[in-house]
């Protein structure tokens, strides 16, 4: 899941962006402002709405208490033990 949010998350902010954008403009027909969209504004917005996106799941997602003693993989009989932390 967290390979998907931080390959895909720039383009969906960004999509939504442009989606809200769109809706907004649309429903002022007096101007007609869609051809002067605001592209830098657009592409600020969705790297710091990125970058706290990152931040907060970063802290959501590792949230463990740092510490522990490592155990490396062993060969057994019944096959590979994963190595793991013991807590």
């Amino acid at each position: 899941m967290s390979v998907f949010i931080i390959r895909f998350l720039p383009i969906i902010i960004f999509l939504l962006l442009l989606l809200i954008w769109f809706l907004l403009t649309r429903r002022s027909r007096k101007e007609n402002n869609s051809q002067k969209a605001p592209w830098f504004i657009f592409i600020i917005v969705s790297i710091i709405a990125f970058g706290l996106v990152l931040v907060v799941f970063r802290f959501i997602q590792f949230g463990e208490e740092p510490g522990g003693k490592y155990i490396p993989p062993k060969l057994t009989e019944e096959g590979i033990e994963p190595g793991h932390v013991e807590r």
